[in-house]
């Protein structure tokens, strides 16, 4: 009603007092004005005031631009605002306490883990994340690593983003969004599996391969504050990490309290143990010089180092062959078409729609090796897998990759959580997509590959 009457009030005002107050707002200027000049201010003086004042705006607003631009890079489909608080802060564990343990990181630092604590009803369930980054094959690569944050916690950055699986953001990641997330910093080279007790010396630099050590010592640090309590675990990773969860995921329930609701989400963890396209063993012959340099007989599974004769052993180190001995219900992601592995174990090095004749046939001679190493997932009876024909390697660090790309119509996060409730029976939770190019929802382009296969030119290794 107030407003109502005055504006009828101000219909009724006469032409001179129309003009009269329209004077007055030309040149009485803001109370902001009257007040920094001591009431001697018109607007021309206001603007001329503030002048410095409209610039320090214009450079907030153009900062503010800038960082939503940043945010806007990390996906098709971002989800801009929860990026500003969804990381994990840097926990290094003390000297004293690793190097006692013999826990450390590949140029003898102690090891870390990020960590974002739970709130609410997620306050007492926990994601522990195992880092990804690849492997070290010999005793100069990995002293190379050692000079990295993937060998030396002197380079961990302060804190790391979490997205897709691990994001705090509801509408991202509405199951786990407020559990509390730990990802364990990968500085072994070795999936946490090398346990060499002698030190290496290379370069005058002493090497250290104790991966399974520093897995034991970050959850004997984590137990100690606050998981202990927790009430549900989820143990994930990917890439090196993905591996990892298969080759460790008993002995982490092993160290949980028994109460304790278990499970797991391996991410990109097969690599499958193939000749390439020119005939070469090229990564079997990398994994058996890793295994037996890091000692990683007494870092993996025993019932399957006790399954194997010695020559074979190298196969507990590979996740094609250690699932089979994981009695963790687990939840399995992973590409039919993954570019680390068309690029670095099959070799196969051109785009779909660019490739010359010979190679044409490649692509799918690839899907179908990954299909015969999944079906063993889909015999399972505890086990579930989601299987798109997309050209990507890790398909849970990321919110895109979490929710958009579709097998059958359900995403990632939607299919593990109908695995992880319940309401999908696991003898049914196998999404298998159909071959290349049949899933509109995976990234095919050329440019998209050729900006992907840019990054994985700059780190080459190969066997012959």
């Amino acid at each position: 009603m107030s407003s109502a009457r005055s504006r009828h009030a101000r219909s009724n005002q006469t032409p001179d007092q129309t003009r009269d107050a329209l004077g007055k707002m030309a040149t009485e200027a803001p109370p902001a004005c009257r007040t920094a000049t001591g009431g001697n201010c018109t607007w021309r003086r206001y603007l001329v005031h503030f002048r410095y004042d409209m610039r320090y705006k214009a450079v907030f607003m153009v900062t503010a631009l800038f960082l939503v631009w940043v945010a806007l890079q990390h996906g098709p489909r971002p989800r801009v605002l929860h990026y500003m608080w969804s990381y994990g802060d840097l926990v290094v564990l003390p000297e004293d306490e690793a190097v006692s343990q013999g826990a450390v990181c590949l140029d003898g630092s102690p090891p870390g883990y990020y960590l974002r604590r739970g709130t609410g009803k997620g306050a007492k369930n926990w994601i522990i994340y195992l880092e990804g980054g690849g492997w070290c094959w010999d005793v100069p690569d990995c002293y190379k690593r050692s000079l990295t944050n993937w060998g030396s916690s002197k380079y961990f950055k302060w804190n790391f983003w979490f997205d897709g699986f691990l994001s705090n953001s509801p509408s991202v990641n509405p199951d786990f969004y407020n559990w509390n997330v730990a990802m364990l910093k990968y500085c072994d080279g070795a999936s946490f599996a090398g346990n060499r007790t002698d030190v290496v010396v290379h370069e005058g630099k002493q090497l250290y391969f104790r991966g399974r050590r520093v897995l034991q010592a970050l959850l004997d640090h984590l137990l100690a504050h606050g998981l202990d309590q927790a009430d549900r675990v989820i143990l994930s990773g990917v890439s090196a990490g993905g591996v990892a969860v298969m080759l460790h995921a008993d002995y982490v329930r092993s160290r949980l309290p028994a109460r304790v609701t278990y499970h797991a989400l391996p991410d990109a963890g097969f690599f499958p143990d193939t000749r390439n396209i020119t005939g070469h063993e090229h990564i079997r012959t990398l994994y058996q010089r890793s295994f037996t340099m890091q000692n990683c007989s007494g870092g993996v599974d025993d019932d399957c180092i006790k399954d194997k004769t010695e020559e074979m052993q190298w196969q507990c180190y590979i996740a094609q062959y250690a699932y089979k001995y994981v009695q963790t219900p687990m939840f399995i992601a992973n590409s039919g078409y993954d570019y680390w592995s068309l690029w670095f174990v099959y070799h196969l090095r051109c785009h779909p729609e660019q490739c010359p004749p010979e190679k044409q046939d490649k692509l799918e001679e690839f899907h179908q090796k990954i299909l015969a190493i999944t079906s063993q997932v889909r015999k399972s009876e505890k086990d579930g897998i989601f299987l798109p024909s997309c050209f990507i390697h890790s398909l849970t660090s990321f919110g895109y990759t979490w929710t958009d790309y579709l097998v059958s119509g359900t995403s990632l996060r939607d299919a593990f959580h109908k695995w992880y409730t319940g309401k999908t029976p696991a003898v049914v939770a196998n999404y298998f997509d159909k071959p290349y190019p049949e899933n509109p929802t995976c990234p095919w382009t050329i440019e998209f590959y050729n900006r992907v296969t840019q990054r994985l030119g700059a780190y080459e290794f190969y066997v012959q």
